[in-house]
């Protein structure tokens, strides 16, 4: 197939980048009219021109010191660490590429964004990558993270709640919906935190180490034939082709 998936939607970082410059840009356009209304505001009350060019300055003073402020803001805030976490997932996935397999990434669906699904020998995947601050361990089935006390008492258990088995059956819903066809598909968490077992299937979920992936995906018994994958992987970037919205029937 000539049209590779991949190469069929934005990369996630310009997507993501967008609506934050568009935000950045609209403080700063009310951040001058706010220069503009004081001076005005002073012209009003007091009538005098100096009084207004006094007021611009203090307007504009104010203005430079909420800009740094924010500025300040944006330098000191916390690295989005999801987003981290997905590119090291989509890098770890790119040498299986010559061997098959086929990957999107930040794909938007009908309900649900998904991190990545994998299409190839191994079946069709769903993986969502997370990097939680602390030890990553299964308790009853679900992943919980333990971070240590800084006083000296009982480590701290923090819920996971991975969202994997929700979109892949989100994904098989789209697909159906889309183009009539029915998919298995496998629910994957790849975890970039401490974790101990480093794979782990439990029900229908697999948790897995990112430095595991390639190897576990790789070890895959075979589900589907090349000419398969090329066919799934056309029903599933039919999702690429609709932009997450479910197309219409044509009036007839």
């Amino acid at each position: 197939m000539d049209n590779h998936p991949t190469e069929l939607h934005a990369h996630p970082t310009a997507r993501r980048a967008a609506p934050l410059r568009a935000r950045g840009l609209l403080s700063d356009l009310i951040v001058g009219l706010g220069v503009v209304l004081i001076g005005l505001l002073v012209l009003i009350v007091d009538g005098h021109e100096l009084s207004w060019l006094a007021g611009v300055i203090v307007g504009g003073g104010a203005g430079a010191w909420v800009a740094l402020h924010r500025g300040g803001r944006r330098a000191r805030r916390r690295p989005d660490v999801e987003t981290r976490a997905e590119h090291r997932t989509a890098h770890t996935l790119e040498p299986l590429e010559s061997t098959g397999w086929r990957f999107l990434h930040d794909l938007r669906g009908l309900d649900s964004t998904f991190d990545h699904i994998a299409i190839g020998h191994g079946g069709v995947i769903v993986l969502q990558s997370m990097s939680p601050d602390g030890v990553v361990s299964l308790r009853g089935g679900e992943p919980v993270v333990e971070r240590p006390s800084t006083t000296g008492g009982p480590a701290h258990i923090e819920r996971l709640r991975p969202r994997a088995l929700a979109d892949a059956s989100a994904l098989r819903r789209d697909v159906e919906r889309l183009t009539g066809r029915r998919l298995w598909v496998q629910a994957v968490v790849v975890l970039w935190s401490d974790f101990p077992a480093a794979c782990v299937t439990d029900g229908h979920c697999v948790f897995v180490h990112g430095s595991r992936l390639a190897a576990w995906l790789a070890r895959r018994p075979h589900q589907l034939t090349p000419a398969e994958t090329d066919d799934v992987a056309t029903a599933v970037a039919a999702l690429v082709d609709c932009g997450g919205e479910l197309p219409l029937p044509l009036a007839v």
